[in-house]
């Protein structure tokens, strides 16, 4: 190991002081190294890129792309932003082979660091074509090709970033660490809603995200120059196997890992009812601003989820992931009811505020039971960045499934609103996966 690995040292299995390493969490046991618990500060610098990423994801689907593609399709806004969704989730499926080659980085600055340099050269290359593209013509061809690059770049940076934790966090400080990324998450989130609603017009928010992923990239790798080392032996050359694993998952190749997968699936179909809740305020409650509505509910319940986030993770170190995470997927199916109550626009905002604590702890607990139901230590990277594809499948198919079951059963004939019978299935849809995807918890067997 190299000489500045300060926070692990190796042992020998038979070492009394492993013992209580294994019952503190803080030993790795397929690389049988113990790792020195580390600080708030490094801890919250290391998941430092959480906050680019989420500031830069949340915005652009919800209010970048859709205001730019109004303006350069007026038309044709619908398909062209179902187009550049398509190719902002297409861009996600990079995340296992990335993962994978990440793994098996030989460089002498260690797996992370060169991917997400990396990455993030590229999202300033994209992010600077599009802001040109938007402004000089406009050129949507050349807009959307500068997207993909841009996505591409951050998820590349994504798929290094994601493995860091793992990689470097003790067992029992796992929660704490999935909390502290909840919380950045959010924050981030609710920071590029507020410039954008704000503060800065559509043009500015591609400096906006230039600024923050150089300052969060350059964040996260000063705070794991220390823990990063290069890779000891050299990997065996890669096979078109290789590949194909990158992208499978199997209960018997990945064990508890694979259910995991299965949670965060149905997670994502169920939160992907956010998509209509724009519709929702408007045609039930009847809220005429109803976008002004939405932004401000988003904002105030991710404000208040991400003073849950850092508590959360410490309760699950303690009490386990698995009690937590269920009981979570039953609130959010009690509001997704409350929903279905169409309440007034006051009790919508608490349901709002109840969801947004509900989804944060939902956050934490999942990335922290993804940690540690990993299958092997040493492709943290590459079984992660499948885990994300679950993401994408959830976040893809939700709304697939659900805009059609919202139009055949809300559909009124001399109306442009969909009836709350629409809506009702709609959330039934819901609540569904997300009983389901709490139901699934109990096969997850390796873990507390």
């Amino acid at each position: 190991m190299s000489g500045s690995m300060k926070e692990y040292r190796p042992v020998p299995s038979n070492d009394p002081e492993t013992k209580g390493a294994l019952e503190d969490g803080c030993i790795d046991e397929q690389t049988s190294l113990i790792a020195q618990p580390l600080g708030y500060a490094q801890i919250t610098g290391m998941n430092f890129f959480a906050f680019p990423y989420s500031l830069i994801l949340s915005t652009m689907g919800l209010v970048t792309l859709p205001l730019e593609v109004e303006m350069m399709y007026p038309e044709n806004k619908g398909l062209m932003l179902g187009v550049m969704l398509g190719v902002a989730g297409i861009s996600q499926l990079v995340c296992p082979l990335v993962g994978y080659f990440s793994d098996r980085c030989t460089s002498k600055v260690g797996r992370r660091i060169p991917y997400m340099l990396g990455g993030s050269i590229l999202v300033l290359i994209g992010d600077l074509v599009m802001m040109w593209a938007r402004s000089n013509g406009p050129s949507p061809g050349f807009y959307i090709a500068a997207l993909f690059v841009a996505l591409l770049g951050l998820n590349i940076t994504y798929s290094a970033f994601t493995a860091l934790n793992a990689d470097f966090v003790p067992k029992k400080q796992m929660g704490i660490a999935s909390g502290v990324m909840a919380i950045l998450q959010l924050t981030g989130s609710f920071t590029g809603f507020a410039l954008l609603t704000f503060v800065l017009s559509i043009q500015d928010a591609y400096l906006m995200y230039a600024v923050s992923i150089v300052v969060g990239v350059a964040v996260t790798i000063l705070s794991i120059v220390g823990l990063e080392s290069p890779l000891e032996t050299t990997p065996p050359p890669v096979t078109c196997r290789d590949i194909v694993l990158c992208y499978t998952i199997t209960p018997s190749s990945h064990g508890d890992f694979f259910w995991v997968f299965v949670i965060r699936l149905f997670y994502y179909l169920a939160v992907s009812i956010q998509a209509f809740l724009l519709y929702y305020l408007h045609d039930t409650i009847g809220v005429e601003n109803a976008k002004e509505t939405l932004v401000i509910m988003v904002m105030v319940s991710q404000l208040v989820g991400a003073c849950v986030s850092v508590p959360v993770g410490g309760l699950s170190d303690v009490f386990g992931r698995k009690n937590i995470l269920m009981y979570t997927c039953v609130f959010v199916a009690i509001v997704y009811t409350v929903f279905m109550m169409f309440p007034p626009l006051v009790i919508v905002y608490g349901a709002a505020i109840c969801y947004g604590v509900a989804n944060s702890a939902l956050m934490t607990v999942e990335y922290a039971l993804a940690c540690d139901t990993l299958p092997n230590k040493k492709q943290t990277a590459r079984d992660l960045g499948l885990w994300g594809v679950a993401a994408f499948l959830g976040g893809t198919f939700g709304p697939l499934i659900m805009g059609p079951v919202l139009h055949i059963a809300g559909y009124q004939e001399d109306s442009s609103e969909y009836s709350k019978t629409g809506y009702i299935a709609l959330f039934c849809c819901g609540t569904a996966f997300i009983l389901t995807s709490g139901s699934m918890v109990k096969l997850v067997r390796g873990s507390s």
